[in-house]
């Protein structure tokens, strides 16, 4: 029986930060993109491996690859680890007699020079009880065909450490091993594995590697950029440290340069950078040279010039590793395809991985991606907004920062409604009719999502009715209704309930069309003066009830929740113990649920000079390939695709108990706190309210952080006792008035 445990989100702002927040972390160099003609390109080989085990650490040196692998019986349930080697241009590992045991596993794993392989090795065995276990760390070498030349027991020197495990390894022109557990040490040994000395680190490594010139050299965030630092062998510390690094999504990859320096692998991108004279230059772009970034496990500058990347793709019944040999060209010499421009904040890897097959099969049309996600957020929503206004748009516009409205009003978009009009395989009436109207104004159609997710608020139907949408009015009435101290929503402030009160709702106090903004009518001072009642901060209390006994003691009445599945519906309908009712965000019009993008909303310059080409894109997450895969999160939008989903929901899984019958197990387990619950097939009930909710959410989220900025701003003098909310609303009217009438 499957056992997935996940925490359940409680309040929508938590996913919006949330979101916000992995876009941060996943942030790329805006270098990475733009339509200008590039004079050199690296032009991919692929060659897959012949292995059907699962490939983990990876190793080049000279013209072999040295990894680890490991393969699971069936019969004994007993995992076995190895490690092979093959020669560059070979597709056949060949075993090396280094033996594994099932409880080691290897955490360090690179070659020298010379060829040796060089392991860190960790070994945990378990006894009779669960405090009384081992755990070693052993350092080993081998020459190239396996035979032991060292070894060495580091238990003592890592046991010590409140996190011993080796993430980063190095190893300098001497041969010297530097180890790390990326947190607060690095341990340099000698080619032994002998102790040399410790140097403490006082922040987060993000990677380590060697230079050309033989330094090993670490990656760090330092305040609010990344550097790089050498390490002082002679006078055992950190040495100088080296600004102007490329910018990364957190995961760099440091090898020696060519000539000078480091190669340095951003995520997007693979940099050269001069520690000289401290500056990078872009060798190639991932996506230019059609390879996910995401699947890179190793990268090695071959003696011919070429540059190996080994790629592994793993899905959930098949793994693919694959040596891929990028030759550099000049542009001149590559066949030439009419270039098509996507601009987004941050590039999503479900995106990178289309926009890659797109480039490889499309023999008229190529992506390029232009990211505009900076350090600051609001800088790069706010060139990206620049770029679109100024007439140098994106041909394809990634709309998940929020700003739909407005670039509708300014005629920046396309209507997608005749794309899909003469387009042979795609028919309007194929797709869920609210989703698409949405995004529709004045019967034109501007931004295309392929799945989604429906936000609404849910509580018992004997509180709210079984009736969808209510007025703000009504849920103060219920609050009226309920003893002192009951909580409307779990984790709620002034802040949080004025934030999701306007994400969900905004559009009510703004018409985009004429331009006209109501913040200074009673129904916008109502709604401050609801956030007003909440508490200033949310103070966690460790001995406080958790949300699920909140919930069923009749202690806390809604949950505001964002529904993707049928099974979230199970889990809530569990978590109340009694029928329940999607009544959605108070609103004056509509039920208050609202339509938001599973992961991806799309829409097309009405600028572009090759807007078939940019179709032709768009296109594929409309097709059912796309809406039946496994990628696709939420509710896909093609109808068939999600009657297939819910039924899928209603059938049944089994297995064969000890008696040789079929008995029903269940589909998952959910967990949140002291609540759990396994959830099996649904039933027609089930399906049949997700299907209401999902026919009926009439709203979008809408998330302008510009305006929310504003509105957040003035609104803390009121909730202080500075101003009043008449007075407040009339600032934020008069603001935000002026900020439309400029963004129109």
């Amino acid at each position: 029986m499957r056992n997935v445990y996940k925490r359940l989100m409680v309040f929508s702002m938590v996913l919006i930060v949330g979101i916000l927040m992995a876009a941060c972390g996943g942030k790329q160099d805006a270098s990475t993109s733009g339509a200008s003609t590039k004079e050199f390109v690296y032009i991919p080989e692929y060659q897959e491996i012949n292995e059907s085990s699962n490939i983990s650490n990876i190793a080049i040196s000279n013209n072999t690859i040295f990894y680890t692998g490991w393969n699971y019986d069936e019969t004994t349930q007993a995992y076995s680890s190895f490690i092979r080697t093959m020669e560059i241009g070979d597709t056949q590992g060949t075993d090396l007699p280094i033996e594994l045991s099932e409880n080691d596993s290897v955490s360090s794993f690179l070659t020298d020079s010379d060829g040796n392989l060089i392991l860190m090795i960790n070994s945990y065995v378990q006894g009779e009880t669960e405090d009384d276990f081992t755990q070693t760390y052993v350092f080993k070498k081998y020459d190239k065909e396996g035979k032991e030349l060292s070894t060495m027991d580091l238990t003592s020197l890592l046991s010590g450490e409140d996190n011993p495990y080796i993430q980063y390894t190095a190893l300098d022109n001497e041969g010297n091993v530097y180890l790390s557990n990326g947190q607060d040490k690095i341990w340099v040994l000698d080619t032994q594995g002998n102790q040399l000395f410790t140097i403490d680190i006082d922040t987060y490594m993000q990677a380590m590697g060697t230079s050309k010139e033989g330094k090993v050299v670490i990656a760090t965030y330092a305040t609010d950029k990344f550097v790089f630092q050498d390490i002082d062998f002679a006078n055992k510390k950190i040495g100088t440290t080296y600004e102007n690094v490329p910018s990364s999504n957190g995961s760099y990859t440091l090898m020696k340069g060519a000539d000078k320096g480091c190669l340095v692998n951003t995520g997007n991108s693979l940099y050269e950078y001069d520690f000289e004279t401290q500056t990078s230059e872009e060798i190639l772009n991932w996506i230019d040279s059609d390879i996910n970034s995401d699947s890179i496990s190793a990268i090695a500058l071959l003696e011919d010039g070429r540059i190996l990347a080994v790629t592994s793709e793993y899905a959930e019944e098949t793994s693919k590793t694959e040596l891929v040999y990028l030759t550099k060209k000049a542009s001149s010499e590559v066949t030439e395809k009419t270039i098509l421009t996507l601009g987004t904040m941050y590039l999503s890897s479900d995106i990178r991985n289309s926009i890659i097959d797109f480039n490889k099969t499309n023999e008229t049309y190529r992506i390029r991606v232009k990211e505009y996600g900076t350090d600051d957020y609001e800088t790069g929503t706010t060139q990206l907004n620049s770029d679109i206004v100024s007439g140098n748009a994106p041909d394809i516009i990634d709309l998940s920062n929020g700003n739909t409205e407005q670039y509708i009003e300014k005629g920046i978009l396309e209507d997608l409604y005749p794309y899909i009009d003469k387009d042979a395989d795609i028919k309007k009436e194929d797709f869920q009719e609210n989703v698409l109207k949405a995004y529709e104004k004045d019967g034109k159609l501007y931004a295309i999502l392929p799945s989604f997710t429906v936000v609404t608020v849910v509580g018992k139907s004997a509180d709210v009715g079984d009736k969808m949408g209510w007025k703000l009015d009504d849920l103060m009435t219920l609050v009226k209704s309920k003893p002192e101290g009951t909580e409307i929503f779990d984790y709620a402030t002034k802040d949080s309930i004025l934030s999701s009160l306007c994400m969900y709702g905004l559009d009510q106090f703004v018409d985009w069309e004429t331009g006209k903004c109501t913040f200074d009518s009673d129904s916008f001072i109502q709604m401050l003066e609801f956030a007003n009642t909440f508490n200033s901060d949310y103070v966690y209390d460790e001995s406080a009830p958790s949300m699920p006994n909140k919930i069923q003691s009749g202690q806390l009445l809604l949950s505001e929740e964002n529904i993707y599945d049928v099974q979230t519906y199970q889990v809530y309908e569990a978590m109340y113990g009694e029928p329940i009712t999607f009544i959605g965000y108070p609103s004056e019009t509509g039920n208050g649920s609202a339509i938001s993008s599973g992961n991806i909303i799309f829409g097309m310059s009405s600028k572009s000079k090759n807007k078939d080409g940019a179709w032709e894109f768009i296109r594929k997450f409309m097709m059912n390939d796309y809406q039946t895969s496994s990628n696709l999160w939420g509710f896909p939008i093609l109808k068939s695709a999600l009657e297939a989903k819910l039924n899928a929901a209603m059938t049944p899984e089994y297995y064969e108990d000890e008696t040789g019958k079929q008995a029903e197990q269940s589909k998952t387990s959910w967990g949140y706190d002291d609540f759990n619950v396994d959830i099996y097939a649904a039933t027609q009930e089930e399906v049949d309210a997700v299907k209401n909710l999902i026919d009926n959410a009439n709203g979008t989220y809408q998330y302008n952080s510009n305006m929310y900025s504003i509105i957040s701003e003035e609104a803390a003098a009121y909730f202080s006792g500075q101003k009043t909310s008449k007075d407040v609303a009339d600032v934020i009217q008069s603001r935000l008035q002026i900020y439309v009438n400029e963004n129109r």
